[in-house]
């Protein structure tokens, strides 16, 4: 398979809100789905998470904290990072 030269991925991180930890993120995996853009990460994340707000250049590609699951999704660039996380589509209808 052959990827454009940056292609980006989801990274999902979880809010811990024990121990004396809150708001501290730790990295869960990744999404195993490759995106050509940005953007195009960004309307696959509002696709399935239509609660949530959109993913922007202005939130520093990252999204909130979701109130039901407690996930942060973070667009990373790909670097042949492992990606085992299954896709939403495995498990979520588009909302």
């Amino acid at each position: 398979m052959i990827f454009p030269m940056t292609s980006y991925i989801l990274e999902v991180q979880t809010t811990l809100i024990s121990h004396g930890l809150n708001g501290h993120k730790e990295h869960l995996g990744y999404i195993n789905k490759i995106f050509e853009t940005r953007r195009e990460a960004s309307y696959y994340y509002k696709l399935y998470n239509s609660h949530m707000s959109e993913i922007t250049a202005e939130s520093r590609w990252c999204s909130e904290c979701d109130p039901q699951t407690k996930f942060v999704y973070v667009i990373r660039e790909y670097t042949g990072e492992l990606l085992k996380i299954p896709q939403f589509e495995n498990y979520l209808t588009v909302n």
